[in-house]
């Protein structure tokens, strides 16, 4: 079943928000090649376009969470590294399993499960609980 984005995943600076809104659409699309995996491939292209955007995400949250001044940077960079760690073995699990001659679409579909819990837990644990604890921080004015 897909995620759906909700009023209540906004952290309040739109930046970021766009950047989750997106993020759920990539986990959905992780999903659904995972689902339907007539080309595993495309299971590999996903997971890798995910594992890039969120790259580029943390980058960005980290350089706006500079900005409003957030006491607790370190913290939240050393859980962007380990959620980038993760999606670094994934990855590289699937294009084992596809490199493997017999991988492919059963190879695959042993690890859904697997990598859908861990996409709808990085996404419950981190943007639901980390990344909101941002909220207050929008709600002042930028530190200059």
């Amino acid at each position: 079943m897909p995620i759906f984005w909700r009023p209540q995943f906004r952290i309040g600076h739109d930046d970021i928000d766009a950047d989750h809104r997106y993020l759920i659409l990539l986990i959905n699309t992780v999903e659904l090649v995972l689902r339907f995996p007539d080309d595993p491939r495309n299971v590999e292209l996903a997971l890798t376009e995910l594992r890039r955007y969120a790259e580029d995400h943390f980058e960005r949250e980290e350089r706006i969470q500079i900005a409003y001044g957030y006491l607790h940077l370190d913290q939240h960079k050393l859980e962007h590294r380990a959620l980038l760690a993760e999606l670094d073995i994934l990855v590289q699990r699937i294009h084992a399993t596809l490199e493997d001659s017999d991988g492919g679409v059963e190879g695959v579909k042993a690890q859904s499960g697997e990598i859908t819990a861990f996409l709808r837990k990085w996404l419950v644990d981190h943007v639901m609980k980390s990344d909101m604890q941002l909220v207050p921080l929008f709600r002042k004015p930028v530190v200059r």
